[in-house]
């Protein structure tokens, strides 16, 4: 009787993780709707950032135009569109919203991080206080984690940083050594922080407590053929932005390939240069699509 038991709670479990599975590689994105234009009907220009919130909060880096706008979405629609520009913040390329409501955002151009308020009042730079030798930190990409740390890619030292939201150096993170070039990173919400080396196509990951990065999955060239442009992992897969090839590769929590959408073209729907991705919690995604100069919103339907 003991040994069926075993074997039942066996075959349930294989069972349950099929079922898992099967409802990642089925999780596809619908189009809703896209938004081309802010609150004076002046158009977006190659937009390569965007954020939210659970309140339909939506906050666009419009790179092309130096400055971020302000939306609301709800009910499957988009509204607003109010400017902000400050002579402090160039080229916005990566923006984030605290659990605060206050606003990081990458400053494409001079490589550094600017705090915004939260109806985007200029708050300083992120100081980046107690970082160890060397002293220069050129940030690549950055992240930021549901108790408001924020992690940088420091491209001049090969390493992450992990700073408090006042920018108070708490631990850091080197890259692998045979990385070629780590390119990307994203936090969940367990802390696990991932890595994207874009030369070799590679992921790791590093634990909340790790010192050092693992290897996740293996050789991605098979599915990932052009250089990824954002990297994030929501609802337990990681999806990657691949810029010139305008798809999105969804992957499992272990780096295993799960499926690719989207598609290249200028219709509703399809993509020409995908950059940033949020995700919210209402499984309602937002795409930064630079090249259409558009954001489009999608829902992940399981």
């Amino acid at each position: 009787m003991r040994t069926v038991t075993i074997a039942c709670l066996v075959t349930a479990a294989l069972a349950s993780g099929a079922l898992r599975l099967m409802a990642a590689e089925t999780a596809r994105l619908r189009h809703v709707t896209s938004v081309y234009f802010d609150a004076k009907e002046a158009g977006l220009k190659l937009p390569e950032g965007v954020a939210c919130d659970g309140k339909g909060r939506v906050v666009v880096a419009d790179t092309g135009n130096d400055r971020l706008l302000f939306f609301a979405f709800q009910d499957g629609k988009m509204s607003g569109g109010s400017e902000v520009k400050h002579p402090e913040l160039s080229a916005p390329s990566r923006v984030y919203v605290t659990s605060k409501g206050e606003i990081y955002v990458l400053d494409g151009k001079q490589r550094r991080i600017v705090r915004l308020g939260p109806e985007g009042e200029f708050k300083g730079l992120l100081a980046m206080n107690g970082v160890p030798q060397p002293g220069t930190v050129i940030p690549k990409s950055f992240a930021v984690d549901s108790a408001d740390y924020v992690y940088v890619l420091d491209a001049f030292s090969a390493r992450v940083l992990l700073l408090t939201a006042q920018g108070q150096f708490q631990r850091a993170l080197p890259l692998p050594a045979d990385a070629g070039f780590g390119s990307e990173l994203a936090v969940d919400a367990a802390g696990t922080v991932f890595l994207m080396d874009s030369i070799k196509r590679r992921m790791f990951s590093a634990g909340k407590d790790a010192a050092a990065f693992a290897p996740l999955g293996g050789d991605l060239s098979a599915v990932v053929a052009s250089m990824p442009t954002y990297l994030t992992a929501s609802k337990g897969m990681i999806f990657v932005a691949e810029g010139s090839r305008s798809s999105i590769v969804a992957f499992g929590r272990d780096g295993s390939f799960l499926s690719r959408q989207l598609s290249f073209g200028m219709e509703e729907g399809a993509l020409n240069y995908p950059s940033q991705i949020c995700i919210n919690d209402k499984d309602e995604v937002f795409i930064a699509d630079r090249d259409n100069s558009r954001v489009q919103v999608f829902r992940l339907v399981r």
